[in-house]
């Protein structure tokens, strides 16, 4: 645990503002707290320029071949998705389970049951895309928990609050601080490990390509996935425009092994970031633009390696 102290005057305001808006939203219908969520998400594009930049630049430097009307598009419907899915999660954390199955639409736990049927664990793989909170909620509550990488809240007020929320139906938080020891605990009971893995490392990662970028990764994933042969399972989420959150799960893949434990983990973190990379392709309105994923570039003379091919 992170060593704790005394919270601040900040702190104080931030878990004040969070009980106002639980008490007057939280019990709005699931429907009008969508509805209410894209509106602040367009207000914050509208008066957050330093994010609506970042957005926009993200966008324009992604090779996806948008227009700059259909970049400014998506940098405004990614506002609205991400002001109505941390509105929701004013209703989800106190929904029954009904409710939960009636909001979220979850497909291909077949392809969890495979990925955990060898006994070993397993890596989960997602990124920064759809409703990633709704993804560990409903597979939970269905009876396939996980165990997820984590970091505890800079407010120690809202980290009960978060934790309660995360662990409601069986999951477990690994911090970072201290995670490859919870990752490889987990394992060992047979759990997956859930990784979001399209952020920028900064200094710790490997860089791989995603979009036409290096990107610093962490390699982390890689490492166990590799080291100890796991299988790898993708789920992504989105909106599917009527009102609910599909989690779609896809069929587990294992990265080649060679014996060259560093050309492993490079390869499987390649492939992890391509299969995130796919999903954004399919529909870039629900990944997090506001996130500067290539700000950490390579120095000169980085190799370019071949890019696996899956």
């Amino acid at each position: 645990m992170a060593e704790t102290s005394s919270p601040s005057f900040r702190h104080r305001a931030e878990f004040a503002a969070f009980k106002v808006a639980d008490a007057l939203l939280g019990h709005l219908p699931w429907g009008t707290l969508q509805v209410l969520g894209r509106g602040i998400g367009a207000a914050f594009h509208t008066v957050d320029a330093r994010h609506r930049r970042v957005a926009r630049e993200n966008l324009r430097a992604a090779d996806l071949g948008l227009s700059e009307k259909e970049v400014r598009a998506v940098a405004r419907a990614c506002f609205r998705h991400y002001g109505a899915m941390f509105i929701g999660l004013l209703k989800l954390r106190r929904a029954t389970p009904e409710q939960l199955r009636a909001w979220i639409k979850v497909e291909g736990l077949e392809h969890f049951d495979a990925a955990a049927a060898e006994g070993k664990g397993f890596i989960q793989l997602t990124g920064h895309y759809g409703h990633w909170e709704a993804v560990a909620l409903i597979q939970s509550l269905e009876g396939r928990p996980l165990a997820a990488i984590g970091r505890e809240l800079d407010n120690p007020l809202l980290e009960p609050v978060s934790a309660a929320f995360r662990t409601r139906f069986g999951n477990t938080v690994i911090l970072k601080d201290g995670g490859a020891r919870g990752t490889l605990q987990a394992l060992r009971h047979g759990r997956g490990v859930g990784f979001l893995l399209d952020q920028d490392a900064l200094g710790a990662g490997i860089f791989v390509r995603c979009l036409g970028h290096w990107a610093s990764t962490f390699p982390t994933a890689g490492a166990f996935a590799t080291r100890y042969d796991l299988p790898i399972l993708p789920v992504f989420s989105w909106p599917d425009g009527e009102g609910r959150i599909v989690v779609r799960f896809e069929a587990p893949f294992k990265a080649p092994l060679t014996g060259d434990a560093e050309r492993d983990t490079w390869v499987a973190t390649q492939a992890m970031t391509q299969r995130i990379e796919a999903q954004v392709r399919k529909d870039p309105r629900w990944w997090f633009w506001m996130h500067r994923r290539f700000k950490t570039q390579p120095g000169p003379g980085h190799p370019d390696l071949p890019l696996p091919q899956w």
